[in-house]
């Protein structure tokens, strides 16, 4: 039996030291605090905003951020004034608002934004159409604030200080106000029924093509050659409205022309299109086509179509290392003939560096095009440079018998793929400073109908306004632009939404009863 004396001894507890835990709580919460404060000093100084939505809806494109980054905008001395005069009730609102606080933030404060609800702040909407509303009214013959739209304000400070003092007259005529309204910054469609209803949203190419027309003023001038076209103006042919579309968001707008009438392409051309070329074009009128390629600044804009390219006109892009095929560009799978053609844009000149190695596709008749851009001294001795732009994929191939039925790849007579869709040439000394601004350009497209309604896709809309702005010498817009944002609806039968309701009204509780009965069972035994 033990005793006691036998049981080990026990320590002396230690005492408390009440002040040392007291100094240690006070370094922790001191020290809390300055990295709190060190951390969000830090973050107010080097931030970056993150678009976390699925569909990046609130991040800007690349082309309209670097044309908020050049020096059209940084070098201004004065802001553009951005009114977004949208009440808080509209849908679009939370991403209007969203999108122009980014062209404030992305330009510098080059561009300075006002937000204003005209319902609750209705002294200072007041002041809007006293300033505002006569140009308005002009504009679109009706009373504004009907509409939630945005402002846009380019002017000097002299021109406002002149407009003022001469009345609103003078304001009427300023090319440097410019108005965007709710409904140019949505897309609608129209349903089996007749009705008109929002499917998609396009604030970002609104808003820059209001910002774009507020700076430059005039709209430039594209001539459209419609008499040598395959599709005809006067029937208002959905491409050639398409084509025109595209311009009018980058400030330019199309002017039909014939040429049999010209004797000279107009000065103020910024650059001529031909879209399906089906007529030739005879001696005199390549000579003026010609005359307007040899000038400084010239642009030329060409998609091919279904049927065999004019002769005349394909001896001219010969001559500048472009030849388009007698074929149709195509592949098989089984028995069946693909003409959709799938292609990959190469890395080429700056204003396609957004689409390199991104994949498009071309719907409709292809034809492939020979681009002289390897072993061409002929050409780079006359200060010629063709590039290719676009390729297919390495399946498809160009077939010159493509009215035949089941086509096959001849060696003989056939262009193994990849060929060429698309390419572009610069005369001129590009990459001198002194000169490099006074290049004439060329665009080549072996597609017209990727420009139809139905075919038309962003990246190709895209790749047509680049290829546009490149062409007119407005290099700071070229690149990706903005995507068209979609509104989707799920329909559903009556059976399938009963089903939803039973399942959300009966099930999903009944389902959590029965979890919490085997549970309350499980703790009982």
């Amino acid at each position: 039996m033990s005793s006691e004396s036998d049981s080990p001894p026990q320590k002396a507890a230690k005492p408390i030291r009440r002040f040392g835990i007291g100094v240690l709580s006070i370094t922790q919460v001191i020290c809390m605090l300055i990295l709190y404060v060190t951390v969000n000093y830090l973050g107010s100084q080097n931030h970056a905003p993150m678009d976390l939505s699925s569909e990046a809806v609130y991040t800007l494109s690349p082309a309209t951020q670097r044309y908020l980054r050049s020096p059209v905008v940084q070098e201004r001395t004065e802001p553009i004034r951005m009114l977004v005069a949208f009440r808080r009730s509209n849908p679009m609102y939370e991403k209007v608002r969203v999108l122009a606080e980014e062209y404030k933030r992305i330009s510098n404060d080059k561009v300075k934004l006002e937000l204003l609800d005209p319902v609750r702040s209705p002294d200072r909407a007041q002041q809007v159409v006293d300033q505002f509303g006569p140009v308005y009214s002009d504009a679109y013959a009706k009373t504004i604030f009907n509409t939630d739209l945005i402002i846009f304000d380019a002017r000097t400070k002299e021109e406002r200080e002149k407009a003022n003092g001469a009345g609103t007259a003078l304001a009427q005529t300023s090319p440097h106000i410019r108005f965007i309204e709710a409904e140019m910054m949505a897309r609608f469609e129209t349903d089996q029924m007749g009705q008109r209803k929002v499917t998609g949203f396009r604030g970002e190419d609104a808003m820059t093509a209001g910002l774009l027309g507020a700076l430059e003023g005039k709209a430039r001038t594209v001539y459209l050659l419609v008499d040598k076209s395959g599709y005809t103006a006067q029937s208002g042919d959905d491409v050639l409205v398409n084509f025109e579309k595209i311009l009018l968001t980058q400030n330019a707008t199309v002017k039909a022309a014939r040429m049999a009438d010209l004797e000279r392409l107009p000065d103020d051309a910024a650059a001529v299109a031909i879209i399906n070329p089906t007529y030739d074009f005879n001696a005199s009128e390549i000579k003026v086509l010609e005359q307007y390629w040899q000038r400084e600044r010239s642009g030329i804009f060409i998609t091919l179509g279904a049927n065999e390219t004019p002769a005349n006109l394909r001896a001219f892009l010969r001559n500048q290392g472009i030849t388009p095929g007698n074929d149709r560009v195509l592949t098989t799978k089984g028995e069946q003939v693909i003409t959709t053609v799938r292609g990959v844009f190469e890395q080429g000149w700056a204003f396609t560096e957004d689409f390199a190695d991104k994949s498009t596709l071309l719907e409709g008749a292809t034809c492939s095009l020979t681009i002289r851009d390897k072993n061409n001294e002929e050409l780079t001795s006359k200060g010629i440079m063709p590039l290719t732009l676009l390729s297919s994929a390495p399946e498809f191939w160009a077939e010159t018998r493509f009215t035949a039925p089941n086509p096959t790849f001849q060696s003989t007579e056939d262009t193994r793929g990849p060929v060429a869709l698309a390419g572009g040439v610069v005369r001129g000394s590009s990459a001198r400073d002194d000169v490099g601004n006074k290049v004439s350009k060329l665009t080549v497209i072996g597609n017209s109908d990727f420009l139809s309604p139905k075919h038309l896709s962003d990246i190709n809309r895209n790749f047509v306004a680049s290829s546009m702005n490149w062409l007119m010498g407005r290099e700071e817009l070229t690149g990706a632009g903005p995507l068209t944002l979609g509104t989707y609806k799920l329909p559903l039968l009556d059976s399938q939404l009963g089903f939803i309701n039973r399942v959300n009204i009966f099930f999903l509780p009944a389902f959590a009863l029965l979890i919490g009965a085997i549970v309350w069972s499980s703790r009982r035994a």
